[in-house]
């Protein structure tokens, strides 16, 4: 039997309890996802010693982790929001095992619709996410999962998000794709007219990024099964990055800024349409650098950003409306 690529299913459901299955089910936990691959991490014990033999004993294996990397549309659901439950994304249990916690803003009157729902980095009370992916033949499993995300843009495209997971191993088990997946049926907006500013300065941005970049710690034990008891998320150093055309000084001061490290905010509105509208905003961005580049004969800037605090938690901050 041959695994076809284009077979797979992603599942995916917050934990109650760290590293227990809450049982993700295809009917309400199903998400679109691309490119999934799963990487088995083993530390290799090698057994050196000195015999008369130059050839190698076999080798065991200690810790045990697995990373399930895979990426997703950026979207909302699709309903015009009233801030609910029930208008979440598709990506919620990964936003939240990223660190990502949802503030849910209920519309103003019975049927107005400017309900949201928002999220922004915790630093406490951080969740886990039990994963199943089933490729094709074979059910692999992540428990006690946390991440890290990347959004990708770039003008005339949808939105990407790149996402990155770790979580205690678990042995693959033969198991057929399950029926009955239902997906969340909204498109995803097109990255044309979205008002990106930085610093107050709308350019020629031909793609942009934002990451967290979560530092995760793996919890080493004797007393677990595979020496590796839990991860956590134990800081960030959240970032991204955009490629202006190279303008004056005097149009925007890309240089003073950078010198003087100065601060600015971030905003975009992706989309147009009531539920399926999604601000990316930061508060504090810095460019990092600056590097010469060139697009189609046309100068650019390469600027590495940091997105900073401005009260503490909230770098970054994804709307869905």
């Amino acid at each position: 039997m041959s695994f076809l690529e284009k077979r797979s299913l992603l599942l995916a459901k917050v934990e109650v309890t760290y590293g227990t299955d809450p049982v993700p089910a295809p009917a309400t936990d199903a998400i679109l996802v691309n490119n999934p691959q799963v990487r088995p991490t083993g530390e290799v014990l090698r057994r050196e010693f000195q015999r008369s033999s130059l050839s190698p004993l076999p080798h065991v294996i200690g810790l045990k982790e697995s990373e399930l990397t895979f990426s997703t549309e950026l979207k909302g659901s699709g309903t015009a929001n009233a801030g609910g439950a029930g208008d979440i994304p598709e990506i919620d249990p990964l936003l939240q095992a990223c660190g990502m916690n949802p503030t849910f803003t209920a519309e103003s009157s019975g049927g107005a619709g400017d309900g949201d729902i928002t999220y922004n980095p915790v630093s406490s009370s951080l969740k886990s996410v039990t994963l199943y992916w089933y490729n094709d033949g074979l059910l692999h499993k992540l428990l006690g999962a946390v991440g890290n995300m990347r959004i990708n843009g770039e003008a005339g495209q949808f939105g990407t998000i790149e996402w990155t997971f770790r979580g205690l191993y678990v042995d693959p088990t033969d198991a057929d794709i399950p029926g009955g997946a239902v997906f969340n049926a909204e498109q995803p907006p097109i990255l044309n007219g979205i008002s990106m500013s930085v610093h107050s300065y709308q350019g020629a941005i031909q793609a942009f990024a934002v990451e967290l970049a979560n530092e995760i710690a793996r919890r080493n034990s004797v007393n677990a099964a595979t020496g590796v008891v839990g991860f956590l998320v134990t800081g960030r150093d959240t970032q991204g990055s955009m490629n202006p055309e190279q303008v004056k000084e005097a149009t925007h001061d890309f240089w003073a800024k950078w010198k003087a490290a100065t601060q600015g905010a971030l905003s975009m509105t992706i989309g147009t349409v009531a539920g399926a509208k999604i601000d990316i905003t930061a508060p504090k961005v810095q460019y990092r650098e600056l590097t010469g580049g060139a697009r189609d004969g046309v100068r650019i800037y390469d600027v590495p950003l940091t997105l900073a605090q401005n009260s503490g938690d909230d770098e970054l901050a994804l709307k869905f409306y």
